[in-house]
């Protein structure tokens, strides 16, 4: 029953290579996010994709030829990744001198064991035949899924789906959301001060509005 405790394999995996350099490491600010100590993107960036798969924490496809060609350590089949985010919770903070700091472990799924036979076999000099790849796929399988259970039980089906839910990470709010929050926050605060102000220049309305020396002053002591 371990094999389908997920969260259990998580923390394992960690504590088993807490000392052992992540795979790579992606650190977030405010404005742009980088991928090790390379180049910044934008959190808009076509690449940023890899955060959107990090966030349901499976192994990129899209990137796997490229870890290939890194060398990048895999662990017992995981990718480890080391956030190092240095968002403030508000926008008007500035960044955090010391980042929060989290691992997450990143795990293979269908798509990726395909990915990863293929690029086996573009390895190789010899042609590689459908038997072979078959061969090559069921040895995958056996290594990495959970043991068969082959006196099917409905009782124990039920235990083993309940505990793959019960144990199963939920899936993080997105990583590029917090730089969404902070932009909507400021941007509420800004409709608001408009809003402030055309109700100062309507006539109508100006009778209703507080008199003040410096309404600017105000303004800026509501947006502090």
């Amino acid at each position: 029953m371990a094999v389908y405790n997920t969260s259990r394999f998580v923390d394992g995996l960690l504590k088993t290579y807490e000392h052992s350099p992540p795979s790579f490491t992606v650190r977030l600010y405010r404005e742009h996010w980088t991928l090790n100590n390379g180049s910044k993107f934008l959190y808009n960036n076509q690449i940023a994709s890899l955060l959107d798969d990090i966030r349901t924490r499976h192994i990129p496809v899209d990137f796997l030829e490229l870890f290939d060609q890194a060398n990048l350590p895999f662990y017992e089949g995981c990718l480890i990744v080391e956030l190092l985010d240095y968002r403030p919770s508000k926008s008007s903070d500035p960044e955090l001198e010391q980042p929060e700091k989290t691992r997450l472990v990143l795990t293979p799924n269908d798509e990726s064991l395909w990915t990863d036979i293929c690029l086996m076999t573009q390895k190789t000099s010899k042609a590689w035949s459908d038997a072979d790849v078959l061969e090559l796929e069921a040895q995958l399988l056996l290594t990495t899924a959970p043991p068969l259970c082959l006196e099917p039980d409905v009782h124990l089906t039920r235990i083993v789906n309940a505990t793959s839910r019960a144990t199963t990470p939920p899936a993080p709010p997105s990583l590029k959301r917090k730089a969404s929050a902070m932009d909507q926050e400021a941007d509420e605060i800004e409709k608001s001060r408009r809003v402030k102000i055309a109700q100062f220049m309507n006539p109508r309305l100006r009778s209703s509005v507080p008199t003040c020396v410096s309404c600017c002053h105000c303004f800026e002591n509501d947006n502090s």
